[in-house]
C-alpha cells in the first residue's frame, strides 16, 4: 500500500469509528495529499519520462491534464525552436515565410466516444441513461445498495457504496442517504458492475456504448 492509499484508508477508518472530520482536518489531509503528489509522485513521473523526452533537442513546456474519470491529456506549447547556428538563425530571420509564428501542438490523448453504459438483466430489462454515472447508480439501486455495501468493493480507497461522505472524491448521494463513488472512468464502472454481478450471481451483461 502506497502513502496515498494509506491516507485514504485512514480517512475511511476514522469515519467508520465515528471520528468527526472537521474543516481543519480536511484541509490538513489535502495538504498531506498534495505533498505526497508533489514530493514523491511527480519526481517519479519525471524520472520515468526522462529517457523519452531527452531525445528532443528543443525547449518546450508539457502540460498534463488528469482527472480519474477522463483519459489523460498531454499538450505541448512552443518555447524554443530547434537548435540552430547563428548563420542559420540569420538566414531564417530574413526569409518571409519564416516570419510567421508556428505553433506546435502535441496531439492529446483522444477521449473515447464510448462514454455510456448499457446494462442488461437476465429478464431482458435494460438500463441506459444519458450519462454512464447515472446508469451505474441506477443499476446499483436496483440491485440494492445495502447488498452492494456489504460486498465492500473498494474504489478510491473507500467502500464503493456507503453512508459516509468522502471529502475528496466525487460521489452521488441517494435519497436513502447512501453515497456511491462516481469519480471513476466508464471502463472502471463497467468492471465494478461486472464484479458485483459475479459476487451476487446476477448474470448482468454490461456494455460500453
Amino acid at each position: 500500500m502506497n502513502k496515498l492509499e494509506t491516507l485514504y484508508t485512514a480517512i475511511e477508518n476514522f469515519k467508520k469509528l465515528g471520528v468527526k472530520i472537521d474543516e481543519g482536518t480536511i484541509e490538513s489531509t489535502l495538504n498531506v495529499e498534495e505533498n505526497i503528489i508533489r514530493n514523491e509522485m511527480i519526481p517519479a513521473m519525471r524520472d520515468a519520462i526522462i529517457p523519452i523526452i531527452s531525445q528532443i533537442q528543443r525547449e518546450l513546456v508539457l502540460v498534463i491534464e488528469y482527472s480519474p474519470d477522463r483519459p489523460i491529456e498531454l499538450k505541448m506549447t512552443r518555447k524554443r525552436s530547434f537548435k540552430l547556428t547563428e548563420e542559420e538563425e540569420s538566414i531564417i530571420t530574413h526569409r518571409k515565410e519564416f516570419k510567421k509564428e508556428v505553433k506546435y501542438t502535441l496531439k492529446p490523448h483522444v477521449k473515447s466516444s464510448k462514454t455510456n453504459l448499457l446494462v442488461t438483466f437476465p429478464t431482458g430489462e435494460q438500463i441506459k441513461n444519458k450519462l454512464a454515472m447515472d446508469t451505474f447508480c441506477e443499476v446499483i439501486q436496483k440491485i440494492g445498495v445495502s447488498k452492494v455495501e456489504e460486498l465492500n468493493i473498494r474504489s478510491c480507497g473507500s467502500n464503493l457504496v456507503s453512508k459516509i461522505k468522502n471529502p475528496i472524491y466525487r460521489q452521488k448521494r441517494l435519497k436513502s442517504d447512501y453515497y456511491i463513488i462516481t469519480q471513476t472512468s466508464t471502463q472502471q464502472k463497467k468492471k465494478h458492475l461486472e464484479l458485483i454481478s459475479k459476487k451476487l450471481n446476477l448474470d448482468l451483461a454490461v456494455e460500453i456504448i
